[in-house]
């Protein structure tokens, strides 16, 4: 089943954009996080003013986990519920921020690419870990980045976000560059170590989490 997925993955990859397609200016951006309950994603994407953070519409799904956690798969896992939650929106964020991996997946094909394509909407993704690539050294100071290859291409950023916390592994997903990747994030940055559309859809997927406990 690994190898059709992959095969899968290969082919949605085709079909990424690394160029920015989106409307400007942007006025609207959206966060997208999961939390899990058993087997139930819990989903939410949290719609914000692009200049001012405030929280302008918060939508959330849940759905029934129906694949396995496998690292570099989990774009069939989370992704169904993430769409869910991104669909309900009335209004219409022109990026998406999403806690995930962008290109910088062993296939260029993480979770914030897969639901970028699938919904054809401007993603980026915000991870808190690192999948695959290699990088010199960590930035030490707020604002530095240094450049995350995989394969001799340049796939991410590993982007310190605040001080006395590991980097932020930031990727494109679909339809927007590293270098406005980069941009959005720190200007959506609001003093936590995830820019605030990511921290507020946490924030909220947490909340839906603890309702049903």
């Amino acid at each position: 089943m690994l190898k059709r997925l992959e095969r899968l993955q290969n082919a949605i990859s085709k079909r990424v954009i690394l160029e920015d397609v989106f409307d400007t200016p942007i006025k609207v951006v959206a966060g997208v996080d999961l939390a899990f309950l058993g087997e139930v994603a819990i989903a939410a994407c949290v719609a914000l003013n692009y200049e001012t953070m405030e929280v302008l519409e918060v939508k959330t799904a849940k759905l029934p986990l129906k694949f396995p956690y496998i690292p570099g798969f989990l774009s069939f896992r989370e992704g169904p519920a993430m769409v869910r939650a991104m669909e309900k929106l009335a209004v219409k964020p022109q990026i998406f921020l999403i806690n995930a991996q962008g290109i910088a997946h062993p296939r260029l094909c993480g979770c914030a690419s897969h639901v970028g394509v699938i919904t054809g909407k401007a993603t980026i993704g915000v991870a808190q870990s690192k999948l695959c690539g290699e990088y010199e050294k960590e930035p030490e100071r707020p604002g530095e980045w240094t450049p995350l290859t995989y394969k001799g291409q340049v796939v991410g950023a590993v982007y310190k976000s605040k001080t006395g916390c590991k980097p932020i592994f930031i990727s494109p997903g679909h339809k927007i560059t590293l270098k406005t990747s980069i941009k959005i994030v720190k200007k959506c940055l609001r003093g936590h170590k995830l820019p605030e559309p990511l921290h507020q859809a946490h924030k909220k997927a947490n909340q839906e989490k603890q309702k049903l406990h």
